[in-house]
């Protein structure tokens, strides 16, 4: 991906106390142009390394819908490790506050910390 728009950087430390540094990026949101027509809608990149080799392509109705749809995806899958026992933390070891970046994503703004 060239030039991201967004980075987050988190260390997820499994069970085992097994730390791994992931990297969310985000680049700008383009038109879908995917097979050299256009086909409606726009299209947003999205990595998190090292556990997607690949950039995703997040698909949405206009630019702003596709970028919020990937910052979206970035924290489901944050969610997911959550879920599943990893803790989430800053590179200096404090708790990634997942909750909070989470907040409004059910469409009710005043869920965040001084909402």
């Amino acid at each position: 991906m060239n030039e991201p728009i967004v980075t987050l950087e988190v260390i997820a430390v499994f069970e085992n106390a097994q730390q791994v540094g992931l990297t969310a990026r985000i680049g700008r949101a383009a038109p879908d142009t995917r097979e050299g027509e256009a086909r409606g809608g726009w299209v947003c990149p999205v990595e998190l390394l090292p556990v997607y080799k690949e950039p995703m392509q997040v698909k949405g109705v206009d630019s702003f819908h596709a970028t919020w749809l990937a910052c979206s995806l970035v924290l489901k899958l944050l969610s997911h490790l959550k879920s599943e026992g990893v803790a989430l933390r800053h590179e200096d070891g404090s708790e990634f506050p997942l909750e909070a970046y989470a907040a409004g994503l059910d469409g009710q703004a005043d869920n965040a910390p001084g909402g």
